[in-house]
């Protein structure tokens, strides 16, 4: 298809922008003739701007009568089944959350406070006690460190086989 009728078939396109198609009819039993199929029985296919359907004809594809005549979706539901479905939805109340309590934990306060005490120190270091002992820096660095593993030890270990790690 060279530039003049692509430019061309644009042209068509976007003239019949605004127009409805018609409802797609059903198809008839009989298959059309070889002769109006659109053949004139040379062994040249036709041009293809000619195979194109025009905008609002019917392509009268046979189509089984058992299936339902829905583009692109599957069989119109009951509305009275949708209906019952949503009301079961609204009525779920999720089960309260039970956290651990902080206060009754002192690893918590530890990790809390070497984990927000360690950089404090270290940036305390660095802006007002530049001359100080090094063993300051090396004991903010620390405190950050075990910070972090108390962080991590306070995981836990106890995992579900069967939870792969999505929350509704």
């Amino acid at each position: 298809m060279n530039d003049h009728e692509l430019d061309a078939e644009f042209e068509r396109i976007v003239a019949g922008w605004d127009e409805t198609a018609d409802e797609p009819s059903r198809a008839t039993d009989d298959p059309l003739p070889p002769s109006k199929a659109g053949f004139d029985g040379t062994d040249e296919p036709p041009p293809a701007i000619s195979a194109l359907p025009k905008p609002g004809a019917s392509l009268n594809v046979p189509i089984a009568p058992s299936t339902p005549h829905v583009w692109r979706g599957g069989p119109v539901a009951d509305e009275n089944a949708l209906e019952a479905e949503d009301d079961e939805d609204e009525h779920f109340v999720p089960p309260a959350v039970q956290l651990p309590s902080a206060e009754d934990d002192p690893m918590y306060w530890a990790t809390v406070c070497c984990l927000a005490g360690g950089p404090l120190l270290l940036l305390y270091l660095l802006i007002f006690d530049r001359d100080g002992s090094g063993w300051w820096v090396v004991t903010a660095a620390a405190m950050t460190v075990v910070g972090f593993v108390m962080l991590v030890l306070r995981g836990g270990t106890d995992r579900d086989p069967f939870d792969d790690g999505t929350r509704v």
